[in-house]
């Protein structure tokens, strides 16, 4: 049976062959009330007979009010889950819609191999049970398409770089989406049309108080832009 199979499966469809282009680096600050600061790569793909449109982003080490997540336990835990996603690969829509998660079997197999090492390192009953729902989140790709699409940086930039007409941002999860407070500030590079920066700030309620995110994201170095 094995020999049988073996000979089915090179008749089986290979992947398409891609190509993920120079990447533009960026530093992304978020304010909520803590300050979340990353390094942050995007790149163009270029994907095999396929006319879409498609992205790599690529995160680095996160810090929270300058220092390193690994100085604070459940921030580490929730760094090292969602490292996983990175590099990151997606399919956007015209409108700015992040509709596909191009490498999910990629991820899928990083978590596999992440897992037991999370598991080993952090212990107690919420660390477990944190990284077990993780776990259920990764398995199926749908999921991972909704907590990417809850990701502030990616939902803005992606819409911004097709030239959306989005105001509303998913800023709290299973809430109505947030309008911008003020535009969204945005600059592109004259010769890769890609994002330069990125200022954008969000008013709103949650339980009773008033809140404030602030979203920033500047290439390095800052090139010749156009507004």
């Amino acid at each position: 049976m094995s020999t049988l199979m073996g000979f089915f499966n090179i008749f089986s469809k290979r992947a398409p062959r891609m190509e993920v282009l120079s990447p533009v680096q960026y530093t992304v600050t978020i304010q909520y009330p803590s300050v979340l600061e990353f390094p942050m790569a995007v790149s163009r793909m270029k994907v095999e007979d396929d006319a879409r449109t498609f992205f790599q982003f690529d995160r680095g080490e996160v810090t929270i009010n300058g220092d390193a997540a690994s100085d604070y336990l459940a921030a580490d835990l929730a760094a090292q889950c969602g490292q996983v996603l990175y590099p990151l690969q997606v399919c956007v829509g015209a409108d700015g819609s992040i509709t596909q998660v191009f490498n999910h079997a990629a991820i899928l197999e990083r978590w596999e191999a992440q897992a037991p090492r999370l598991l080993e390192y952090f212990t107690g009953d919420e660390a477990c049970a944190y990284i077990h729902a993780t776990g259920k989140v990764i398995l199926e790709e749908a999921a991972v398409l909704r907590i990417i699409r809850q990701d502030l940086f990616l939902s803005c930039w992606c819409n911004l770089a097709m030239g959306g007409s989005r105001s509303a941002y998913p800023l709290i999860p299973f809430k109505e989406p947030v309008p911008c407070e003020h535009d969204i500030k945005c600059s592109v590079n004259k010769l890769t049309k890609m994002i330069d920066s990125i200022h954008a700030e969000w008013n709103f309620e949650q339980d009773g108080r008033l809140r404030r995110i602030q979203l920033t994201a500047v290439c390095n170095p800052i090139k010749d832009t156009v507004v």
